[in-house]
């Protein structure tokens, strides 16, 4: 048995595999949240085109000869089309719209606020 002496102890050897893992781990779920995202922010777009080009069209029909349905469409429709350009415009729309809202019987909408109107739209 003396000549078992040589037998030298475990010795400890680096194994980085684990930190390899987590390094993977996170670079593969960081990829998914930018994909995600990117997507996330395409579909947005796209609905909120969608939303633009709906109200447009529904704008564009507009039946002049009811004017209190033409009156609510546009206070509820023209609301997604605004931006800073025409903002004002909406506004002097909207306020003289208000004359043909929230009255049982109204009278037929004025020429130049139809005119302003089809100008709000570019028809």
């Amino acid at each position: 048995m003396d000549t078992l002496k040589d037998i030298k102890p475990l010795v400890d050897i680096a194994d980085h595999s684990f930190t390899y893992l987590l390094v993977l781990l996170f670079v593969v779920l960081l990829m998914a949240l930018l994909a995600g995202y990117f997507g996330w922010k395409k579909f947005q777009l796209k609905r909120r085109n969608d939303k633009k080009r709906k109200a447009l069209n529904l704008l564009k029909n507009l039946d002049f000869n009811d004017s209190k349905l033409t009156a609510y469409t546009f206070s509820r429709y023209a609301n997604v089309l605004v931006n800073d350009n025409n903002a004002v415009d909406f506004e002097k729309i909207n306020t003289a719209l208000l004359a043909y809202k929230y009255k049982e019987k109204v009278a037929q909408l004025e020429p130049d606020l139809i005119k302003k109107i089809k100008d709000f739209l570019h028809v």
